[in-house]
Protein backbone atom coordinates (compact mmCIF):
# COMPACT_ATOMS: atom_id res chain seq x y z
CA UNK A 1 0.00 0.00 0.00
CA UNK A 2 1.81 3.44 -0.46
CA UNK A 3 1.65 5.76 1.52
CA UNK A 4 -0.54 8.25 -0.19
CA UNK A 5 -3.28 5.48 0.34
CA UNK A 6 -2.40 4.93 4.04
CA UNK A 7 -2.27 8.88 4.52
CA UNK A 8 -6.22 9.33 2.64
CA UNK A 9 -7.51 6.49 4.71
CA UNK A 10 -6.04 7.42 7.92
CA UNK A 11 -7.50 11.29 7.01
CA UNK A 12 -10.74 9.62 6.07
CA UNK A 13 -11.16 8.05 9.60
CA UNK A 14 -10.14 11.17 12.37
CA UNK A 15 -11.00 14.03 10.10
CA UNK A 16 -14.43 15.80 10.70
CA UNK A 17 -16.67 14.53 7.14
CA UNK A 18 -18.13 18.29 6.79
CA UNK A 19 -20.90 19.89 8.69
CA UNK A 20 -23.15 18.24 11.64
CA UNK A 21 -26.33 17.37 9.84
CA UNK A 22 -29.37 17.66 11.48
CA UNK A 23 -30.70 14.92 13.71
CA UNK A 24 -32.68 11.95 12.05
CA UNK A 25 -35.64 12.07 14.19
CA UNK A 26 -36.62 8.52 14.30
CA UNK A 27 -40.62 7.19 13.25
CA UNK A 28 -41.69 4.27 14.86
CA UNK A 29 -43.95 1.81 11.98
CA UNK A 30 -47.39 1.47 12.19
CA UNK A 31 -47.72 -2.03 13.18
CA UNK A 32 -50.66 -4.59 12.15
CA UNK A 33 -51.75 -7.74 13.36
CA UNK A 34 -53.59 -9.93 11.16
CA UNK A 35 -56.65 -12.02 12.06
CA UNK A 36 -57.92 -14.50 9.54
CA UNK A 37 -61.55 -15.06 10.30
CA UNK A 38 -62.81 -16.95 7.98
CA UNK A 39 -64.13 -17.44 4.24
CA UNK A 40 -62.77 -18.11 0.83
CA UNK A 41 -59.24 -17.11 2.04
CA UNK A 42 -58.71 -15.05 -0.74
CA UNK A 43 -58.30 -11.44 1.40
CA UNK A 44 -56.17 -13.19 3.52
CA UNK A 45 -53.81 -14.43 0.93
CA UNK A 46 -53.07 -10.98 -0.62
CA UNK A 47 -52.81 -9.50 3.14
CA UNK A 48 -49.72 -12.07 2.67
CA UNK A 49 -49.02 -11.04 -0.70
CA UNK A 50 -48.45 -7.56 0.62
CA UNK A 51 -46.12 -9.16 3.17
CA UNK A 52 -43.79 -9.45 0.56
CA UNK A 53 -41.07 -7.45 -0.85
CA UNK A 54 -42.18 -5.91 -3.28
CA UNK A 55 -45.10 -3.33 -2.16
CA UNK A 56 -42.40 -1.47 -0.23
CA UNK A 57 -44.35 -2.17 2.98
CA UNK A 58 -41.52 -1.02 5.26
CA UNK A 59 -40.94 2.18 3.21
CA UNK A 60 -44.34 3.10 3.62
CA UNK A 61 -43.37 2.99 7.33
CA UNK A 62 -45.58 -0.45 8.26
CA UNK A 63 -45.16 -3.89 9.58
CA UNK A 64 -46.72 -7.07 10.96
CA UNK A 65 -46.50 -8.21 14.22
CA UNK A 66 -47.08 -11.81 15.36
CA UNK A 67 -48.35 -10.56 18.79
CA UNK A 68 -51.41 -8.56 19.09
CA UNK A 69 -49.72 -7.00 22.27
CA UNK A 70 -47.23 -5.38 19.95
CA UNK A 71 -49.36 -3.89 17.67
CA UNK A 72 -51.74 -0.66 16.82
CA UNK A 73 -54.26 -1.94 14.85
CA UNK A 74 -55.89 -4.84 14.45
CA UNK A 75 -56.17 -6.09 10.51
CA UNK A 76 -59.28 -8.53 9.91
CA UNK A 77 -60.11 -10.78 6.35
CA UNK A 78 -62.68 -12.94 6.36
CA UNK A 79 -66.16 -13.02 7.59
CA UNK A 80 -66.43 -13.38 11.09
CA UNK A 81 -67.07 -16.79 11.96
CA UNK A 82 -68.58 -17.49 15.81
CA UNK A 83 -65.34 -19.38 16.66
CA UNK A 84 -63.05 -16.34 15.45
CA UNK A 85 -65.11 -14.01 17.37
CA UNK A 86 -63.39 -15.02 20.55
CA UNK A 87 -59.78 -14.84 18.79
CA UNK A 88 -60.72 -11.34 17.46
CA UNK A 89 -61.67 -9.81 20.86
CA UNK A 90 -58.98 -11.30 22.68
CA UNK A 91 -56.83 -9.70 20.07
CA UNK A 92 -58.22 -6.87 20.90
CA UNK A 93 -58.20 -6.86 23.89
CA UNK A 94 -54.28 -7.85 24.15
CA UNK A 95 -53.49 -4.81 22.19
CA UNK A 96 -52.42 -1.36 24.11
CA UNK A 97 -54.19 2.25 22.81
CA UNK A 98 -54.67 4.22 20.95
CA UNK A 99 -55.63 1.12 18.52
CA UNK A 100 -57.71 0.57 15.66
CA UNK A 101 -59.32 -1.60 13.74
CA UNK A 102 -59.05 -2.51 9.80
CA UNK A 103 -61.91 -4.70 7.84
CA UNK A 104 -60.07 -5.85 4.27
CA UNK A 105 -62.65 -6.97 1.98
CA UNK A 106 -66.46 -7.66 1.26
CA UNK A 107 -66.50 -10.62 3.87
CA UNK A 108 -65.27 -8.71 6.67
CA UNK A 109 -67.28 -5.70 5.69
CA UNK A 110 -70.73 -7.26 5.66
CA UNK A 111 -70.67 -11.25 5.26
CA UNK A 112 -70.33 -11.06 1.72
CA UNK A 113 -70.56 -14.46 0.36
CA UNK A 114 -70.79 -15.76 4.14
CA UNK A 115 -74.01 -13.84 6.07
CA UNK A 116 -75.26 -14.38 9.48
CA UNK A 117 -75.97 -17.96 9.67
CA UNK A 118 -75.53 -20.40 12.39
CA UNK A 119 -72.18 -20.74 11.46
CA UNK A 120 -71.34 -17.39 10.95
CA UNK A 121 -71.71 -13.06 12.51
CA UNK A 122 -71.23 -12.01 9.09
CA UNK A 123 -69.31 -9.04 8.88
CA UNK A 124 -67.88 -6.25 11.76
CA UNK A 125 -69.66 -3.58 10.34
CA UNK A 126 -72.87 -4.79 12.58
CA UNK A 127 -70.77 -5.98 15.87
CA UNK A 128 -67.45 -3.47 15.88
CA UNK A 129 -66.72 0.51 15.36
CA UNK A 130 -64.62 0.13 12.49
CA UNK A 131 -61.97 2.61 11.54
CA UNK A 132 -61.73 1.45 8.21
CA UNK A 133 -62.87 -0.85 5.65
CA UNK A 134 -60.93 -1.46 2.41
CA UNK A 135 -63.46 -2.27 -0.41
CA UNK A 136 -63.18 -5.37 -2.93
CA UNK A 137 -63.43 -9.20 -3.00
CA UNK A 138 -60.35 -9.50 -2.68
CA UNK A 139 -58.75 -6.03 -2.47
CA UNK A 140 -55.23 -6.11 -4.15
CA UNK A 141 -52.24 -5.69 -1.70
CA UNK A 142 -51.59 -1.92 -3.14
CA UNK A 143 -54.92 -1.46 -2.16
CA UNK A 144 -54.42 -2.38 1.14
CA UNK A 145 -51.53 -0.84 1.41
CA UNK A 146 -52.94 2.20 0.07
CA UNK A 147 -55.81 2.18 2.73
CA UNK A 148 -53.45 1.33 5.73
CA UNK A 149 -51.14 4.43 4.60
CA UNK A 150 -54.62 6.96 4.69
CA UNK A 151 -54.77 5.55 8.22
CA UNK A 152 -52.13 5.92 9.42
CA UNK A 153 -52.24 9.72 10.17
CA UNK A 154 -55.45 8.93 12.40
CA UNK A 155 -53.89 5.77 14.17
CA UNK A 156 -50.31 8.03 14.95
CA UNK A 157 -52.60 11.07 16.42
CA UNK A 158 -54.44 8.79 18.44
CA UNK A 159 -58.17 9.18 16.97
CA UNK A 160 -58.63 5.75 16.10
CA UNK A 161 -61.91 4.18 17.63
CA UNK A 162 -61.76 2.28 20.92
CA UNK A 163 -64.09 -0.18 20.87
CA UNK A 164 -64.40 -4.00 20.73
CA UNK A 165 -65.08 -6.63 17.55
Amino acid sequence: MSSSMVRALFTALVAPAGPALPPVVSRSPLVLFHVDSGGCEACGLEVEALKTGGYGLAEAGVEFSASPRLADMLLVTGGCSRMMAPVIRAAWEAMPRPKGLIAVGACARDGGLFPQNYATLGGLENHASVDLFVPGCPPTPSEILGAVIAVTARARSGSTRDTAA
